[in-house]
């Protein structure tokens, strides 16, 4: 009876080990499938976007009317409006990022700009892209230049610049740091 008792405590042990090993097999690969799923959004709202807006600015120069994008960083989302202010296209974010334009002279969580006649933005501004912790992970900066009526865009990866929050971006943005681009790869 004595061994009896010994070869259930043993298949109980080793169920207990089994179902162990299977829960952490198991939460490893659901971390590594989030934080591939997080990198997946981050490349697709950096390509959306930069495209998006290259793309209507391009347009513009060959149609020579201005479009209106209304970049919606609650709803995570962008509408492209013709000159008549119908919807042409909207195009929808990744929506476990946080998005954020800080620019002085627009509040609220719309954002609008227009393309212009010559491929251009009617103003330059910053977008930051946050993963699913809140952490700024990307910016892309859109630069006009008025003189050459040329839209410039570029696309930074946050390579070393440390855990900037979502809800420290202002104070970030207008930093020595944020300005020298410290610790930003260009894409």
């Amino acid at each position: 009876m004595i061994n009896n008792k010994k070869a259930k405590g043993l298949t109980f042990l080793e169920t207990i080990a089994t179902i162990a090993i299977i829960s952490s097999v198991s939460l490893f690969f659901y971390i590594k499938l989030n934080k591939f799923e997080e990198k997946r959004d981050l490349e697709i709202s950096r390509r959306l976007i930069k495209n998006t807006i290259y793309k209507y600015t391009l347009q513009s120069v060959f149609s020579k009317e201005r479009y209106k994008l209304e970049i919606y960083l609650i709803d995570k989302k962008i509408d492209i409006k013709g000159e008549n202010y119908k919807i042409i296209e909207s195009i929808h974010l990744p929506k476990k990022l946080k998005y954020e334009i800080i620019y002085k002279y627009q509040g609220g969580l719309v954002f609008n700009v227009e393309t212009t006649p010559n491929g251009n933005l009617s103003k330059a501004f910053t977008i930051y892209i946050c993963d699913y912790n809140n952490l700024v992970q990307n910016r892309i900066s859109f630069y006009t230049f008025q003189i050459e009526k040329i839209l410039k865009i570029n696309s930074y990866i946050n390579f070393s610049a440390g855990k900037i929050k979502y809800i420290e971006l202002p104070y970030y943005h207008y930093s020595e740091d944020s300005k020298n681009r410290k610790g930003w790869k260009i894409e």
